[in-house]
């Protein structure tokens, strides 16, 4: 066996403790945790003592000149993505980033730049690739079992589930709501099955209709995204919240298909927003919440539930998958999953969502 990949972790917070930091040691044939760094130092130094990992940072920078690690995951907010990812490539370390991979295609681009330019990989953490409900549809659609895709609605509803441990509500640090932390999810697990079409056009609209207040609800971290891992919050106060609690939208893809997307925290709507799935020529795929294929059968039309095998019943399990699939991909075992064209396509279309809700109007899309 070759030498460990030796991983440190910039940001320390609850997606850090909860997935990032277990997914890694998950796999100590193949990877050592040797640092971690916060801008909290009370964060980092907490992390490291509850891993067992030697080296706490207050400045990523540095620990990047002492700890010289191989790989780096990226779990700060979104606005920092770009700057700790481009300072970890250029200290000579693969990047496994946190989604969405940065808060704008031009970010995005110029991080895979870099990336190229030093010769290094970047992997963005799309986890729901991995869901197993994602992964029937995948091969039910590869497998030409629903035809050709035209329709597509995508939703990924929290009834209230505004995350309340950090800084996702304040536009300065994460730049977007339920569009960057959710809709991400769904837009590039969609994509990815139907073949990464291109985004054509899109038509959005965000609203903010209750984060901006005190509900006075009994709530949980879990219901909104963390059921574990929440060590050292920051308190939350509703009068920072300045980000869009819903966004819905309808985007135009290459190909005659539309699509339809609905994410929140917060909305007076059923959990499942009706489901997603997907249309076509053959026949239809329910993938959540119950996946389902949906044809025609001896003359008579037919829904058939699909058994679908369930992963490992662990917090945030797709990134114990996205972090043996990066190792597999450094080691030349298997071939990146989710590549560049495929994940500026993604922020590409959520940049004209939001841009359209701006302007009122349809955003064309060029790229």
């Amino acid at each position: 066996m070759g030498a460990k990949f030796k991983v440190a972790v910039i940001g320390n917070g609850m997606i850090a403790n909860a997935a990032h930091i277990p997914a890694w040691k998950d796999i100590p044939d193949k990877v050592e945790i040797v640092a971690v760094a916060d801008n909290r130092e009370i964060a980092a130094k907490e992390t490291a003592g509850r891993y067992g990992i030697p080296g706490a940072y207050a400045d990523y920078r540095e620990m990047l000149e002492k700890a010289r690690p191989d790989i780096v995951s990226v779990c700060t907010p979104n606005c920092y993505h770009k700057e700790a990812a481009i300072a970890a490539l250029k200290a000579g370390a693969h990047v496994l980033c946190e989604k969405p991979i940065s808060t704008s295609e031009a970010n995005a681009a110029e991080m895979y730049r870099v990336a190229e330019e030093c010769g290094k990989t970047l992997y963005v953490s799309q986890t729901m690739r991995f869901d197993p409900k994602v992964l029937a549809a995948k091969k039910f659609y590869d497998e030409g079992l629903i035809g050709r895709a035209y329709f597509v609605e995508a939703n990924l509803i929290r009834r209230r589930g505004i995350p309340k441990w950090g800084f996702f509500h304040m536009k300065e640090h994460n730049a977007a709501g339920p569009g960057y932390d959710l809709g991400v999810h769904i837009v590039d697990s969609l994509l990815w099955i139907l073949g990464s079409p291109k985004a054509v056009s899109a038509c959005g609209a965000t609203y903010m209709e209750f984060g901006n207040q005190d509900e006075g609800l009994y709530e949980s971290l879990a219901e909104s995204g963390a059921p574990i891992g929440v060590f050292t919050p920051r308190k939350y106060d509703w009068r920072e919240f300045d980000v869009e609690d819903f966004i819905a939208g309808f985007v135009r893809l290459e190909g005659g298909i539309t699509l339809i997307l609905k994410t929140s925290w917060a909305i007076n709507a059923p959990e499942d927003g009706g489901g997603t799935f997907i249309s076509g020529t053959k026949g239809g795929m329910r993938i959540m919440p119950q996946a389902e294929l949906i044809t025609n059968m001896a003359g008579y039309q037919v829904n058939t539930k699909i058994k679908i095998p369930q992963g490992p019943n662990v917090a945030f399990f797709g990134h114990y998958d996205v972090t043996k699939q990066f190792v597999a991909a450094l080691e030349g075992r298997e071939e990146i999953l989710v590549k560049k064209e495929q994940v500026l396509n993604v922020i590409r279309t959520l940049d004209a969502l939001y841009a359209s809700s701006e302007q009122g109007r349809e955003v064309v899309i060029s790229g």
